[in-house]
C-alpha cells in the first residue's frame, strides 16, 4: 500500500468539472468503485498496462512517419553504452536521445517497440500548459492573469476561482495535495480513481499560501484543463489533436476519463509512445515551432521555462534543473522527493518528471532531448542520464 500510494500521490490527477462539493457524497457505489480499483492497480505494470483503466478517450494524431536512428553519431559510444547501462539495472522499456536533428539512441526491452504506448504519469501536465499556450495564443484565454474563473463558470466568487491561471500553472495556487490519513471515502482516493473529479476536486483543501508558497497538486493541472475547454468550447481531446498533436507529427494517443463523455484526467494519463514524447520535447527546444509554423508563442515557451516565483526548481508545469536541488521535493501532502546527486552538467535542463521514473529531459544549449520510460523506480536519480549522456558530447 505504501507504494501504491507513494506513485499515485505525484502520477494520478484530477478532473471533471471545477464544482462546489455537495452535502452528501461519495455515494456506496463510489466508494465501492475505488476500492475496486485500488485492489487492482497493477503498482509493478502500471506504466506498461494501457488498457487497465477504463473509460479511455481517444486523441486523434497524424500519419508522420517514425523517427529513424542516424548513421552520424554525435554522442560517444562509451556515453551510449553507460546510458544503456543505467536504463537496464532501472528496468526500462525505452530510451531513446535526439542530438541535433538526428535520433542518436533508441533502444527498447522486452516487447516494446516505437508503436508502444506508456502511461508515464504527470509528464501530461507539460502538455496541459501547451495546450494554454495555443489557447492564448488564438485569443481564447487573453491572460494568465486572469482569474480562472473566468473560463470556469462554477468558480465564480470562490477564493480558488479567484485565483490568477498563472498561480495554477505554477503549482502556487493554494491548493494542497491531501495529507493525513486517506481512505477510499475521501477526497485523495476519489480524486484519484473515482468518477465525479470534480466533486473529489472541490474537496481538497486550500492550505497553501497562493502565490507564495510551492504544492503540487494535481488539481492544479485539472483547473487548467477545465479553463481550456471553457474557453474554446471544445473538449480537450479535440483540442489538444488539433493545436498540438497532430501538428507535431505525434501517433493517435488516449487519456484517461473519470467516466463515459466525463472529465479527462488531465495531469496523468495521456498515453503515448516515445517518440511522440520526443516530439513534444522538440516544440519546447524549438521555441514552439515545427517546421514554420509557430503552434505556441515563443515567449510562452520562455515563460514556461523560467523560474517561478514560489519555487526556483519549476515553471509552469515543468521542471527545471537549476539551481542544484540534491533532493527534490513537492510540498505539502506529499512525502516523495527525488535526489539528484551531482548537478546537471548543463546550467538550462528542463524536464518532464512522471511519478517513478519517467522522464523527458531537454536540454537546449546541447540542442537535446533524452526520453526514459520504465519501470516504476523509486530510487531514480534526476541527474543520472543526462550526465551520463552530456559527457559524451564533444
Amino acid at each position: 500500500m505504501r507504494k501504491i500510494t507513494a506513485l499515485l500521490a505525484v502520477c494520478l490527477a484530477s478532473s471533471a468539472t471545477a464544482q462546489e462539493p455537495r452535502p452528501s457524497w461519495p455515494s456506496e457505489d463510489q466508494i465501492k468503485m475505488v476500492d475496486e480499483r485500488l485492489a487492482s492497480f497493477p503498482i509493478q505494470t502500471s506504466v506498461k498496462d494501457v488498457d487497465w483503466y477504463k473509460p479511455q478517450e481517444a486523441v486523434a494524431g497524424s500519419n508522420a512517419k517514425k523517427l529513424q536512428p542516424t548513421s552520424k553519431p554525435k554522442i560517444s559510444a562509451a556515453a551510449i553504452e553507460k546510458a544503456i547501462a543505467l536504463a537496464e539495472r532501472e528496468k526500462s522499456y525505452a530510451l531513446l536521445a535526439w542530438k541535433d536533428g538526428e535520433l542518436q539512441l533508441e533502444k527498447y526491452w522486452d516487447d516494446f517497440d516505437q508503436s508502444s504506448r506508456y502511461v508515464t504519469a504527470s509528464m501530461a501536465k507539460t502538455v496541459v500548459a501547451l495546450a494554454v499556450g495555443t489557447a492564448v495564443a488564438e485569443g481564447h484565454i487573453r491572460s494568465v492573469d486572469d482569474p480562472i474563473s473566468d473560463y470556469i463558470s462554477t468558480m465564480k466568487n470562490t477564493r480558488r476561482g479567484s485565483m490568477p491561471i498563472r498561480a495554477f500553472l505554477e503549482m502556487a495556487s493554494g491548493m494542497q495535495t491531501p495529507g493525513g490519513k486517506r481512505t477510499t471515502d475521501g477526497a485523495y482516493w476519489q480524486y484519484s480513481l473515482g468518477d465525479d473529479i470534480g466533486e473529489a476536486t472541490a474537496r481538497w483543501p486550500d492550505d497553501c499560501v497562493p502565490l507564495k508558497e510551492f504544492c503540487y497538486a494535481n488539481g492544479s493541472t485539472a483547473m487548467l484543463g477545465w479553463a481550456i475547454e471553457g474557453a474554446t468550447g471544445m473538449r480537450y481531446a479535440e483540442w489538444l489533436s488539433r493545436t498540438i498533436w497532430q501538428p507535431i507529427g505525434a501517433s493517435d494517443a488516449t487519456l484517461w476519463l473519470d467516466r463515459e463523455s466525463g472529465s479527462p484526467r488531465y495531469s496523468c494519463c495521456l498515453m503515448a509512445n516515445a517518440q511522440d514524447w520526443l516530439r513534444v520535447g522538440m516544440l519546447v527546444l524549438k521555441n514552439g515551432k515545427v517546421g514554420k509554423d509557430q503552434l505556441v508563442p515563443d515567449n510562452w515557451i520562455k515563460q514556461m521555462t523560467a523560474p517561478s516565483p514560489a519555487n526556483p526548481n519549476y515553471g509552469w508545469q515543468v521542471w527545471r534543473g537549476s539551481p542544484h536541488a540534491p533532493k527534490r521535493g513537492y510540498g505539502k501532502g506529499i512525502n516523495a522527493a527525488v535526489p539528484a546527486a551531482e548537478p546537471f552538467a548543463r546550467e538550462d535542463v528542463y524536464y518532464l518528471d512522471g511519478s517513478a521514473g519517467q522522464r523527458l529531459y531537454i536540454i537546449p544549449s546541447e540542442n537535446l532531448l533524452i526520453v526514459r520510460i520504465g519501470t516504476p523506480s523509486f530510487t531514480w536519480d534526476d541527474s543520472a542520464l543526462p550526465n551520463i549522456i552530456l559527457a559524451g558530447i564533444d
